[in-house]
């Protein structure tokens, strides 16, 4: 039986320098039934990258690309992304990070092992660029038992970090997980959880990531976590600021 087509959706805002390692990240999954949509959206070197785009596309059939004349926000573009695709699972990525090549599939595995509509994996930060080559071929051993974190148990720990004063992010105890990475299932989208934009108001909603994962996991309890490093995250890039 044909495995379900997931999204993948790739938001790019003047960050061509990375774009095509990130694309071809996600090109070379082991996961192979993909939509992988890259919005760009209003970059300064838009034409660029449009025709980076269609020249990716013109050899893998399964890349297209939605174009914002102007910048509408990260936000903006998941819902496009998602209101335009056939696939029935949706995830995203950062154009300026690597996923690595097994994240798909193990994401969509545990999803399916667990029964959950909702799933997050751990990721690598990644301060300097060797750290970024070193890893990015790096996949899970066929016979290396998964580690998953059940959805009671992170609906609980989410709860409690919303509930205190100096947690302000999606929290799941321990264990990082990166928000771009979500996967869900697109009915979730559908009956109403949508990316809003950032900076609503609550502590936890400071961003698109944190704020659809924080509603979704109190909402339904349907989350499920992959307690294993499967993305690449570049902490230095324009749109991050942040010094080691």
């Amino acid at each position: 039986m044909e495995k379900p087509l997931i999204l993948v959706a790739i938001c790019n805002y003047n960050h061509s320098k990375y774009l095509e390692e990130s694309i071809e990240s996600i090109q070379n999954q082991t996961y192979s039934n993909l939509d992988i949509c890259v919005i760009e959206d209003g970059s300064e070197d838009q034409e660029n990258v449009i025709e980076l785009v269609k020249n990716l596309s013109n050899s893998d059939k399964r890349v297209r690309l939605l174009v914002n004349k102007q910048n509408k926000g990260k936000w903006y573009c998941l819902n496009s992304a998602i209101e335009s695709t056939s696939g029935t699972i949706c995830s995203s990525h950062d154009a300026d990070d690597i996923s690595l090549k097994d994240r798909i599939e193990i994401q969509h595995n545990v999803m399916v092992h667990t029964k959950t509509m909702h799933n997050l994996c751990g990721f690598y930060h990644c301060w300097k660029e060797d750290e970024v080559q070193m890893r990015k071929d790096i996949m899970l051993p066929t016979d290396h038992d998964i580690s998953v974190m059940n959805p009671q148990n992170v609906s609980e720990l989410v709860l409690a970090g919303f509930q205190h004063p100096k947690i302000n992010h999606y929290f799941t105890g321990g264990f990082e997980t990166a928000g771009v990475s979500a996967m869900f299932d697109r009915d979730l989208w559908r009956i109403g959880f949508r990316f809003n934009p950032p900076g609503l108001g609550l502590r936890t909603m400071l961003s698109e990531d944190s704020d659809f994962n924080f509603r979704v996991t109190s909402s339904i309890r349907s989350t499920s976590i992959v307690a294993e490093k499967l993305y690449l995250y570049r902490r230095n890039t324009s749109t991050n600021k942040e010094l080691m």
